[in-house]
């Protein structure tokens, strides 16, 4: 299961991430190609290097959220490992699958939600059931 697997299924170019010495935790992440027209939407995500080898599926409910702030500026054990990989290892390329927010009132309130940890979970499991072992910069299924 490489890049193409998932492109076929509708995941789409959307940034590069890239050493740099630019910036405090030592990432860029370029966006050459957006398809997104919205970025503040729920996505699941996968990283690959360049030769399109599967390296982590992630989700987020907020893609500017997640690659703009999150791995380029936070601090965590995830962000860490990735950022720790892309400056010693090799540059990471970033796909989407942007996802609905489903919008209902229930008990007469406003509630919205989207898919993405269910989609993250199954498409971990499918990878793991085929491989034994899930992507290598992911640490487990959640």
């Amino acid at each position: 299961m490489d890049r193409e697997y998932y492109t076929t299924k509708g995941f789409e170019l959307y940034a590069i991430m890239t050493p740099s010495d630019k910036y405090t935790q030592g990432i860029e992440i370029m966006y050459p190609s957006n398809p997104i027209k919205s970025d503040d939407v729920p996505a699941v995500y996968i990283l690959t290097n360049r030769e399109g080898k599967l390296m982590k599926i992630g989700e987020t409910q907020n893609l500017t959220s997640r690659f703009y702030k999150g791995y380029k500026c936070v601090t965590n054990t995830t962000n860490d490992r990735i950022r720790e990989h892309i400056r010693t290892v090799e540059d990471l390329w970033v796909y989407v699958l942007p996802m609905p927010i489903i919008k209902e009132k229930i008990l007469g309130y406003k509630c919205e939600t989207s898919f993405v940890k269910g989609l993250e979970y199954n498409l971990l499991k499918e990878y793991k059931d085929k491989n034994g072992v899930v992507p290598p910069l992911n640490i487990f299924i959640k």
